[in-house]
């Protein structure tokens, strides 16, 4: 259904472009929450004054990083806004020196692009926190920058933000970049952050985005958060003007005081998610399990085939390779909202 030539395992999430009967597909290969947005952003869009749209968006920042800071509960004055945390990633390749840089794989795609030096797990094993924690800790002590994702994508694993910490404090004259893109999916949302931690850790710098929790990834909004003088200042260099639009900071800020809408639909995800693990166990063994957010990971030898029989099924699933660097053969699934956990059963069920 897509094609020959196709290699799907480099298809993004999301992605459904070409893909046929797209507008008919149960699209689980994103991690972006699928009961969002909250009403209220459907409100502040149908009443959009659009005169506010005709003046360059000299407010946007503000009113994004003020909304935004209250939610994470930080200082304002801590956050840098951009256009989500892709755009924090590149800027941080494109300043840090590439040979003194790693990541520790598998990661989010770009981060893998992005950085050269991959450390992987151990040939043949599935990943776990533990080795992941352990990699950092190597990692900070023979590179000078070190990138991770927290909760990983797209395995899910979770190390403590006290035990990163701690792991940071021991190397001093090491920098890790953490993608917490997942950490607002945690029973403890923003809890869970780094940010949180006390007493600060210096060599620490999070990039954080309301878009996949609050289901507003259409938009582009992110922040970065450090108490690193150095790394401050490279980011604030480098800003552009208005880093956000006015559209932009509109919605992520009506999204970001629908608060309840968050803390309910959390619950409900991470529900799902539990059904999700169980109805895979049952037909994949090796699914990565226990893990706090709401999307699986399957391990698999051939995932274009699996891809394939649950596209067939109406449903489409994000496919992963190890024949590209720093991936795991194997495919995510993103948990369905309780009215389309059935119809994901019943793809799973007619899937060969």
């Amino acid at each position: 259904m897509t094609g020959p030539a196709e290699d799907v395992t480099l298809r993004q999430g999301g992605d459904l472009r070409d893909l046929p009967v797209a507008g008919r597909l149960l699209d689980l290969s994103t991690c972006v929450n699928r009961y969002g947005p909250p009403p209220e952003v459907a409100t502040a869009l149908r009443t959009l004054d659009p005169t506010r749209l005709r003046p360059h968006p000299y407010q946007a920042e503000e009113l994004f990083v003020s909304a935004y800071a209250d939610y994470l509960d930080v200082p304002a004055g801590d956050l840098i806004a951009g256009r989500g945390i892709t755009d924090f990633l590149t800027m941080v390749a494109r300043t840090f020196p590439s040979d003194r840089t790693a990541v520790i794989t598998p990661d989010y795609t770009d981060s893998m692009r992005l950085f050269g030096n991959h450390l992987p797990p151990a040939p043949g094993t599935l990943d776990t926190a533990d080795a992941r924690l352990a990699r950092v800790a190597d990692a900070m002590s023979r590179y000078d920058h070190v990138v991770l994702s927290n909760p990983n994508n797209p395995l899910g694993l979770h190390i403590p933000a006290d035990e990163l910490a701690a792991v940071c404090r021991r190397r001093p004259h090491s920098t890790l970049v953490v993608d917490e893109a997942y950490v607002d999916f945690t029973a403890a949302g923003p809890s869970a952050s780094l940010t949180r931690v006390r007493p600060r850790v210096s060599n620490i710098a999070v990039l954080l985005s309301p878009n996949k929790l609050f289901g507003i990834a259409g938009t582009r909004t992110g922040a970065l958060w450090t108490a690193e003088a150095r790394l401050r200042g490279m980011a604030t260099a480098q800003r552009v003007n208005w880093p956000i639009s006015y559209l932009d900071a509109l919605v992520a800020s009506v999204a970001l005081r629908s608060r309840d809408w968050a803390a309910r639909t959390r619950t409900r995800l991470l529900s799902t998610a539990l059904r999700l693990e169980s109805l895979l166990v049952s037909r994949y063994p090796d699914v990565v399990t226990g893990v706090p957010v709401h999307f699986r990971f399957v391990p698999s030898p051939d995932p274009a085939a699996v891809h394939g029989d649950l596209l067939r099924a109406g449903v489409v699933v994000r496919a992963f390779s190890s024949r590209h660097a720093g991936c795991q053969s194997g495919l995510r699934v993103t948990a369905p909202t309780e009215a389309e956990f059935s119809r994901l059963a019943a793809a799973l069920a007619a899937a060969h």
